[in-house]
């Protein structure tokens, strides 16, 4: 990300403020200001190259309200890759030293791995101090209306493992016959430690289905959470360990079960390796990375073992139909599921509102994006809604729950792996 002001705005000046970003970002949608606009974020990017803006801290909060979802970059006739813009905008407000301090301590906390792994695989205990058992047991809430990421308002936060993934498997897993393939899972952060049965979920759809599962050590963040906010130097760090460690193993594939991950390590890396060594070696793996639903139906599928009766509505994750192109996989899965009726939601490819850190930074915000979703959701009557990314997931079990709803939030590979009894 080494373009200068210049050049950047020379990219923002394709934009012709036709204004069709408007009809479909979800986040003007709900407070119709233009600086919360791609068109109006694009404006602010001209306006501090041509020096009439200062990088204060209120631009750079502007710059945030995005949840980077990728809609707009999809619609705009002038082909102005908005997103990367914006997170141009946002690595030079970071370079100007813009970036909050909660966020800095929490990224510089993340790039040191060890330290990072012993807080995160020791979280159950230490989120015990501050947060208790919902009254629905879906998640914890704060003991405290602490005013910060929604916890005031009660937010649902999903509850930390006993242990990581990484302790409960081993570093090879073997299918019982014959070996279509042998792959790396990048598990994640959310993967790892929060929702780790899904993690094992995906374990057991790939052995059922003849796979060989590597799970490496020392694999760390897939950095999301500091490019997309800026911070592009602390990425390549966590970029840079991650890439070495993924192509020097001969694999297949390369299988993620986050979106947001697997669109990083497909897509994402490409900016933020620019300049490094590593650049050459994520150029000969990137196209090895695969999310779990478009592997298992280029492998072609084992036949499913088990009847689930129930109706399944299924919400297109942003990172995953837009970063990744991964819609129709998905589904076709959840289709072939014997009693399984696959329902779908209106506007299933639209943002939840969790964007991971803005959900946390703009929590009343995506709030009001997530009710559409929670709307959209309930409307089809579904037993269980299906994604195929954590965060999704988290978001979406928040949101059900305001409104008072049991209906199951469940990864896709979840529902995959009680097809197949595994």
């Amino acid at each position: 990300m080494s373009k200068t002001l210049e050049e950047l705005k020379a990219a923002a000046l394709k934009c012709t403020r036709c204004g069709q970003c408007l009809t479909i970002c979800p986040v003007y949608g709900k407070t119709f200001e233009e600086g919360t606009s791609s068109r109006g974020k694009l404006f602010l990017l001209r306006s501090l190259a041509d020096g009439t803006v200062e990088p204060s801290a209120e631009l750079m909060d502007l710059a945030a309200r995005c949840t980077l979802c990728m809609r707009c970059k999809a619609i705009c006739p002038s082909g102005v890759n908005t997103t990367d813009l914006i997170m141009a905008l946002r690595h030079y407000m970071k370079e100007q030293g813009r970036l909050p301090a909660a966020k800095k301590l929490a990224f510089k906390a993340i790039t040191k791995g060890r330290l990072f792994d012993m807080v995160m695989s020791h979280g159950k205990g230490m989120q015990s101090l501050l947060f208790k058992r919902s009254e629905n047991g879906r998640g914890k809430v704060s003991r405290m209306p602490i005013p910060v990421a929604g916890l005031n308002k009660r937010r649902i936060l999903p509850e930390f493992a006993e242990k990581p993934l990484r302790k409960l498997v081993p570093a090879v897993s073997h299918p019982h016959g014959e070996v279509r393939a042998s792959v790396a899972f990048f598990p994640g952060c959310m993967l790892n430690y929060v929702y780790v049965d899904a993690g094992l979920a995906l374990i057991n759809v790939l052995l059922a289905n003849g796979v060989k599962v590597h799970l490496l050590d020392k694999l760390q963040c897939c950095g999301t959470p500091l490019f997309s906010s800026g911070d592009f130097e602390g990425a390549a760090m966590l970029a840079e360990n991650n890439v070495r460690r993924l192509a020097g193993g001969g694999f297949d594939a390369v299988i993620t079960g986050c979106a947001t991950c697997g669109s990083a390590l497909k897509k994402e890396y490409g900016a933020v390796l620019e300049g490094s060594p590593a650049l050459a070696v994520w150029e000969g793996m990137k196209d090895k990375v695969y999310d779990i639903s478009d592997f298992l139906l280029r492998l072609g599928p084992a036949e499913y073992a088990r009847e689930l009766p129930w109706k399944v509505t299924y919400h297109d994750a942003c990172h995953l139909v837009r970063g990744m192109g991964v819609a129709s996989q998905p589904r076709d899965l959840i289709r072939a599921i014997p009693g399984v009726k696959l329902m779908e939601m209106q506007r299933p490819a639209v943002c939840c509102g969790c964007a991971g850190t803005f959900s946390a930074t703009h929590y009343a915000l995506s709030q009001k994006i997530l009710a559409d979703k929670t709307s959209d959701i309930l409307s089809t009557g579904a037993d269980v809604v299906a994604t195929g990314c954590s965060a999704c997931k988290m978001q979406i079990i928040d949101g059900l729950s305001q409104r008072g709803s049991r209906m199951r939030v469940l990864h896709t590979v979840e529902l995959l792996a009680r097809a197949y009894g595994v």
